[in-house]
């Protein structure tokens, strides 16, 4: 059995919008990959059409989840110096216009399987947990990282950044 750390990154956006909800999930799915000692899935929406007309820049529009993640993945190696190896997700999204945000359609943890769910990632956890219905997150992982204090706190909650600076920012 893979004894890698299984981690599993939820974000509620991704690109081409440019929003630090996408892009700063990404590149920490790169760089805690870099190595591989861990094993990595970015948990990302998957728009409608007419979801993706209001949210894309530039009239960029995908057909299929794998048009969305080629173009992630062209995107993220013309800005990091190595190949990243780690895997995307995809779950239904709706943009709710009134909140600017994509909120998660359904029980977006049902994408990963029970043997891969170690340990997940909340970026912009209150944007994930808004309307959630299923199982509770600490019930489906072992341990849950949310990157904001801006939810309540719960007992064994852990709130933390993590490493995925992209060098080019320090230089």
């Amino acid at each position: 059995m893979d004894r890698r750390q299984r981690i599993a990154i939820f974000t509620t956006a991704s690109l081409p919008w440019m929003t630090g909800t996408a892009i700063n999930p990404l590149f920490r799915a790169a760089y805690l990959a870099k190595g591989g000692d861990r094993k990595i899935t970015l948990v990302i929406p998957w728009l409608s059409l007419k979801d993706q007309k209001l949210v894309y820049p530039d009239n960029a529009m995908f057909g299929s989840p794998w048009e969305q993640e080629s173009y992630i993945g062209q995107w993220l190696e013309r800005r990091i110096a190595f190949i990243p190896n780690f895997g995307i997700c995809f779950y239904p999204g709706k943009f709710a216009v009134d909140k600017r945000s994509i909120i998660p359609v359904g029980d977006i943890l049902e994408i990963i399987p029970n043997e891969e769910a170690d340990i997940a990632i909340l970026e912009e956890p209150e944007h994930l947990t808004w309307f959630h219905h299923g199982k509770r997150w600490k019930t489906k992982f072992r341990l849950v990282i949310r990157l904001s204090a801006a939810t309540q706190d719960y007992p064994r909650s852990i709130i933390c950044n993590l490493h995925g600076v992209n060098p080019k920012f320090l230089e």
